[in-house]
């Protein structure tokens, strides 16, 4: 997903991996139209990044990411509708500060 803001993404404890697509990417995410529920922001991908369906979504081949791992005291800049995709490595907590 992306957010409609900046956030500086703050790892207290534990171990988080990262997965940035810039908005330019966004042609390769297949990003449903804006509709109800889910889908109301249009800011929702279906893909799993981390066990990617190539014959449902064959365009994500070609989608450019950055891959990051935080660990405790690390912050990172995540800017308004940016694709993220994270997930946990260890028990961990994390602050987020949207502005």
């Amino acid at each position: 997903h992306h957010d409609s803001y900046d956030n500086l993404l703050t790892q207290v404890v534990g171990f988080k991996y990262v997965r940035l697509y810039e908005p330019k990417e966004t042609k390769y995410l297949y990003v449903p139209k804006k509709g109800s529920g889910i889908n109301a922001q249009g800011n929702i991908s279906p893909v799993e990044c981390e066990n990617p369906d190539f014959e449902a979504y064959p365009l994500l081949k070609d989608a450019t990411y950055t891959d990051a791992i935080l660990g405790p005291g690390d912050m990172l800049f995540i800017p308004s509708k940016h694709w993220h995709y994270v997930r946990s490595l260890s028990p961990s907590f994390s602050v987020n500060f949207w502005f």
